[in-house]
């Protein structure tokens, strides 16, 4: 199958992701195109809010300008939360999207934010550790 297929196949299943990034596309300013891979297209823009280090929905990723050089940061929204988007489809922003925001926003102090079950199914389909896991495993 070409690629332009599989691209608009899945850009279909994942429609309600989709229609939420080309919603944001005018918020996020002056965008560059970061990586390109998964069937995915990853943005920068210079407006990206500074809460947040990158977001997968649907066939796009977007990630502050501080990241795009980040591999783990790429990795874990291109390689990671994509595959749940391809899986889930209509159903990612319910059942990993919404979660993953909410976690963002009200997690506790202290708490390790990639202990939460969205992030490390990213990490997962990712083959990735995060950066403080390693530290505190060498710790031990």
């Amino acid at each position: 199958m070409s690629h332009k297929l599989i691209f608009t196949l899945l850009f279909f299943w994942q429609l309600p992701q989709n229609l939420v990034a080309l919603a944001i596309l005018p918020f996020l300013g002056k965008l560059q195109v970061v990586a390109r891979r998964n069937y995915c297209i990853g943005l920068s823009g210079n407006r990206f809010p500074n809460s947040a280090s990158g977001i997968s929905l649907g066939n796009f990723a977007f990630f502050h300008p501080e990241n795009i050089h980040d591999d783990f940061v790429i990795r874990h929204e291109m390689d990671g939360h994509t595959a749940d988007s391809k899986l889930f489809g209509p159903l990612y922003l319910l059942i990993i999207g919404i979660p993953s925001i909410l976690h963002l926003v009200f997690k506790r102090k202290g708490s390790n934010y990639y202990d939460f079950y969205t992030e490390r199914r990213a990490n997962r389909h990712a083959r990735i550790t995060p950066p403080n896991q390693i530290s505190r495993k060498k710790t031990k």
